[in-house]
């Protein structure tokens, strides 16, 4: 199979992928990159930071820094593959089309724990730390809360949960300015 497809070509020859363009594209290229930013979690290395410091033996930035030098060459092979396979599936298509069905199954099932897994993972970390500011709410309070938010979010749909995204970014953000420039004070 080819894997070099042109963007004006791909739109006309997605019939040899075996895929009929249906769904009305409402997402920008702005509102997709914003969607990876909230999905990566700007602010998630502070959950972590204790942990972190403590198993890299206090080398920290060496660790992030080849964890952002992993994250760079990943994009990279999205945006080729996005190219060579312009359909719907992500890591289950290009897992699919580009090696064997088989893989792709077992990559459609791996990135559907991830998204069930990571923001389960996130949301009991902000319920913990929550809770330690505010010991009278239960944790499972906070976690029914959080599930509640984010249903109300998906259920609003795709254009609402892109507005969603942009504030959400903002306000993580603001709390990364505010966590560096406190510990810049100290």
């Amino acid at each position: 199979m080819d894997l070099k497809h042109t963007p004006s070509s791909s739109n006309t020859n997605l019939d040899e992928f075996g895929y009929q363009q249906e769904l009305k594209r409402t997402l920008s290229v702005k509102d997709l990159v914003i969607y990876g930013l909230i999905f990566m979690v700007p602010i998630a290395p502070m959950g972590i930071y204790g942990a972190v410091i403590s198993v890299s033996q206090g080398m920290i930035a060496l660790t992030y820094a080849i964890g952002m030098l992993a994250m760079f060459f990943t994009a990279l092979s999205y945006g080729q593959m996005s190219q060579a396979f312009p359909v719907a599936g992500s890591v289950y298509a290009y897992a699919k089309l580009g090696i064997n069905k088989s893989i792709g199954f077992l990559s459609g099932w791996m990135i559907i724990l991830d998204y069930i897994f990571v923001p389960a993972l996130l949301y009991i970390i902000a319920a913990n730390s929550l809770k330690s500011l505010l010991p009278t709410i239960p944790t499972w309070l906070w976690l029914v809360g959080f599930i509640a938010i984010n249903t109300l979010i998906n259920v609003g749909g795709i254009a609402f949960t892109a507005i969603a995204n942009r504030i959400f970014l903002i306000g993580e953000l603001i709390v990364l300015v505010f966590s560096l420039s406190s510990g810049a004070m100290a």
